[in-house]
């Protein structure tokens, strides 16, 4: 509300009264054209800002920034939890103890190193879509908007169901 002006008229107000002429008024809404496209400008960037401030990392707020951008009228994005995972079972002769690994997709090769592991998933959290968005959705762009607004420390997969 502060930053919305109506320009045409300011200009026509700043403008005495003796000098008020149809020409001139012209001349002055050509002149003040670019201050216009400028404020116009400022504010599409003024309201992706507000709305970038007000969304954050948590799940309510990061599945109506999706909703938003890429299912706004049937609104059915949504996350999700990842299933467990079984881990991988080493045993250490030495140690003689069990060490559980996390298990790595087919291709992939498992390191192993001395201090054990966690039995932690792969990813803390999937972006579950409707399978009708499969093919429309731009996948860079979803996983950039993701990256936008979640924990640095948090991976996602992206499911279509």
């Amino acid at each position: 509300m502060l930053y919305d002006l109506n320009y045409k008229k300011l200009a026509l107000l700043l403008l005495p009264v003796k000098l008020r002429r149809a020409r001139l008024a012209t001349f002055l809404y050509t002149c003040i054209l670019p201050v216009q496209r400028l404020a116009r400008t400022f504010g599409t960037f003024r309201d992706g800002t507000d709305y970038r401030l007000t969304h954050n990392g948590q799940v309510c707020h990061l599945r109506a920034v999706l909703n938003d951008q890429f299912d706004l009228q049937e609104r059915r994005i949504y996350i999700g939890e990842v299933d467990e995972l079984p881990p991988n079972t080493l045993y250490l002769r030495r140690m003689a103890r069990f060490l559980h690994t996390r298990p790595r997709p087919a291709g992939q090769p498992l390191m192993v190193n001395r201090r054990g592991y966690d039995r932690s998933n792969l990813y803390d959290f999937a972006v579950v879509l409707p399978a009708a968005l499969h093919g429309t959705v731009d996948e860079s762009r979803l996983r950039a908007v993701v990256n936008l607004y979640k924990l640095a420390s948090k991976r996602f997969l992206i499911v279509y169901k």
